[in-house]
C-alpha cells in the first residue's frame, strides 16, 4: 500500500498538506492524456506556442507574490529570492517565446550525401520542475 505524501514548511516542520498518492489506474490515465495533449502539440506553430510562453511569463510576473508564497512555504527559500525565481521563469518563458523558433532550426552539415540536415523533432516531456508540478496542483 502506498502512503499518504505529506509538504510540510522546510523552516518550522509544519504539515501544510497531505496528498493521497494516485493509483496505477489514474497514473496511467494521466500519462495517457499528457501523451494525447502531446501528440495534439506537437503540431502547433511556433506563433502559438511562443503566445503560451508569453501569456506563461505574464501569469508568472502578475501572480509573482503568490508564487514566492508558495515556494517560500514549500522550499523555505526567502520571500525575497522566491519572488526573483518567479521573475527568472518569466524571463526564460520570454527568451524561448522569442527564440525557440531558430535554436530549433534545421542545420544543413557538411557529408558526402547530397543533403544533409540536422532536425530537431519535438519527442515528449523530459523533465518538470517540481514547483510547476505544485502550482498545476494548486
Amino acid at each position: 500500500m502506498c502512503m499518504a505524501i505529506a509538504t510540510t514548511n522546510p523552516a518550522t516542520g509544519e504539515l501544510i498538506r497531505v496528498f493521497d498518492p494516485h493509483t496505477s489506474a489514474e497514473v496511467d490515465a494521466k500519462i495517457q492524456k499528457a501523451h494525447e495533449a502531446f501528440r495534439a502539440h506537437r503540431r502547433t506553430s511556433f506563433a502559438d506556442r511562443a503566445a503560451k510562453m508569453r501569456k506563461a511569463a505574464e501569469i508568472l510576473e502578475s501572480e509573482k507574490d503568490r508564487w514566492a508564497r508558495l515556494m517560500t512555504l514549500e522550499m523555505g527559500k526567502t520571500l525575497k529570492s522566491a519572488g526573483d525565481e518567479a521573475l527568472k521563469c518569466a524571463w526564460a518563458c520570454r527568451y524561448y517565446a522569442d527564440n525557440a523558433e531558430k535554436i530549433l532550426a534545421d542545420e544543413a552539415i557538411a557529408t558526402n550525401a547530397g543533403k544533409s540536415f540536422v532536425a530537431y523533432q519535438p519527442l515528449g516531456l523530459s523533465s518538470v520542475a517540481a514547483f510547476r508540478a505544485v502550482m498545476a496542483a494548486g
